[in-house]
């Protein structure tokens, strides 16, 4: 535990229709290789956003903040062994992702907001550090849970990732990410989230393929959109 991952990637999003992203799926399977972990089909991924006591992050997203950040825990498959809180930097269309693997014991503890134990990485992570500094500094709580089914591929050139994020869903009462027992709210049903990763320049093949969908480039947040409740109280 308390091992640093670091990502520097160009970042595209794209929001399609169901019929067209189950084409573009087949596609990407003929072009690319599957992720080890969705070999048989979409791998569940759940995620608990942190925000300040004056929701900091959720506001400057709606205003349109260049240079923004969103702080998550983040968990697969229901599962435990993996564990990772994240620190997700944009400017523009570029991202920087900081990720430390914590102990499933002290993912719980975040989880109350207890964001002590972070405290536990210091020695060994400078993420820790630096998620301890922003989440003291603007008294970060849970904020919402948000869930949905995953399809990713990958190519090597570029460090290329694609992803089909299918099923968006939210809760913003239940807060546990180990909670077999979730009532979601659905955000998206009949649309898909397909996000294009890529350092150095998108490959050719790929900006043909997109191009033959007639796909259209634009801003989406999962976060966000999983907050309707806090949303329809205080805009």
């Amino acid at each position: 535990m308390g091992r640093d991952l670091y990502t520097q990637r160009k970042e595209i999003k794209y929001i399609v229709p169901l019929g067209k992203a189950l084409a573009i799926r087949d596609q990407l399977d003929r072009l690319l290789q599957r992720d080890e972990h969705c070999a048989d089909g979409p791998y569940l991924v759940r995620s608990l956003y942190f925000d300040s006591v004056n929701q900091i992050d959720f506001a400057e997203k709606l205003a349109g903040v260049i240079d923004r950040k969103k702080i998550r825990l983040r968990i697969y498959g229901g599962e435990t062994s993996l564990c990772k809180l994240e620190i997700k930097q944009k400017t523009d269309d570029r991202q920087q992702k900081l990720s430390l693997i914590v102990s499933a014991a002290d993912a719980a503890e975040l989880l109350h907001g207890n964001i002590k134990v972070l405290k536990n990485y210091f020695d060994t992570s400078l993420t820790g550090m630096k998620a301890y500094g922003i989440m003291a500094q603007g008294q970060y709580r849970p904020a919402v849970q948000i869930a949905y089914d995953r399809l990713a591929y990958r190519y090597p050139m570029y460090d290329t990732r694609i992803t089909l994020d299918m099923n968006v869903r939210s809760s913003e009462s239940n807060l546990d990410i180990f909670s077999p027992d979730v009532r979601y709210t659905p955000i998206m049903r009949e649309d898909v989230v397909l996000e294009v990763k890529y350092s150095g320049k998108l490959l050719g093949f790929l900006s043909a393929l997109f191009a033959q969908f007639h796909l259209t480039q634009g801003a989406y947040s999962k976060y966000c959109a999983g907050r309707p409740v806090y949303y329809d109280f205080n805009y």
